[in-house]
């Protein structure tokens, strides 16, 4: 049998503005299962007594499934994480029936055996891979770029109209972000673990084979904004270590607070990332 512990670990997380790091991380070393979780920021008022939001607590359930599982296939513990997020939803009183009352949560996932790789991924968490010789190849891709572009349109209309404040900006896109959310898990949309009974049917998932796999990058969306592709974005992650990486794209994000240098829905997002170097 061939080892599987001979690599390196190295993550990383960032609190964005909001009040809640609404992102965690999976480590789970008994399983070999290691991931990154996006949980959605709650388009409700809901809080619960410790004024925690429905996308934190969504992020901490899926995170807590994974890391105590042992032996079971992802897709399996996918499918029990949301039931039980429903379940939960459901005694704090949440109105299951309205899309954007629902905690949600993005996820990409590894199980990592001797020979190959599992992986499950929903909503715009990404699974990146470079080898030996220096390729790269995206196992995923982010399943609501087509709802952003949507969205980033829509705001490059209110700026043209004279809307500059971000704060204003964002009150008048939430009919238009509260509309993406009814499409999730749709066929027009995407796949996100949002407790719906419809989620294991958008889960991405998949296995691929170890060979001459260099390294592997897990990373939530907060990571990627503003990357001009995959290869410049691990080629800077690995020159300046993931924690160097998110500092730095942070403090540019704060430089950037009217969102005018890269266009995008908040001044800086939560930021996760996990990278498993083989040696």
């Amino acid at each position: 049998m061939v080892s599987i512990s001979h690599w390196a670990l190295e993550k990383y997380t960032l609190q964005g503005d909001g009040q809640w790091n609404e992102d965690a991380l999976i480590v789970n070393e008994n399983a070999k299962i290691y991931g990154v979780v996006d949980g959605a920021t709650s388009l409700s008022s809901y809080r619960n007594k410790e004024g925690m939001t429905g996308g934190y607590l969504a992020a901490q359930l899926a995170a807590a499934f994974f890391g105590q599982a042992d032996g079971q296939e992802l897709e399996k513990i996918a499918v029990q994480a949301n039931t039980r997020l429903r379940e939960v939803m459901e005694a704090e009183g949440v109105d299951v029936l309205e899309a954007s009352a629902l905690w949600s949560a993005a996820y990409v996932i590894v199980k990592v055996n001797p020979y190959s790789i599992d992986y499950i991924q929903s909503g715009d968490c990404m699974l990146l891979c470079k080898y030996r010789d220096g390729a790269v190849r995206a196992l995923t891709h982010t399943q609501v770029a087509h709802i952003d572009r949507l969205t980033l349109n829509r705001m490059a209309e209110l700026r043209a109209a004279g809307v500059e404040d971000p704060d204003e900006l964002r009150r008048l896109l939430l009919p238009l972000l509260q509309d993406n959310r009814r499409k999730a898990n749709t066929l027009e949309g995407y796949g996100v673990m949002n407790g719906r009974p419809e989620f294991p049917l958008f889960l991405e998932k998949g296995t691929f084979n170890r060979a001459n796999v260099e390294n592997l990058y897990l990373i939530t969306d907060g990571l990627y904004t503003g990357a001009e592709s995959w290869e410049s974005l691990l080629d800077n992650m690995d020159a300046k270590g993931l924690k160097g990486y998110t500092e730095e794209l942070y403090t540019g994000e704060q430089e950037d607070a009217m969102l005018l240098a890269v266009p995008r829905l908040k001044v800086s997002d939560d930021k996760t990332g996990m990278v498993l170097r083989f040696v």
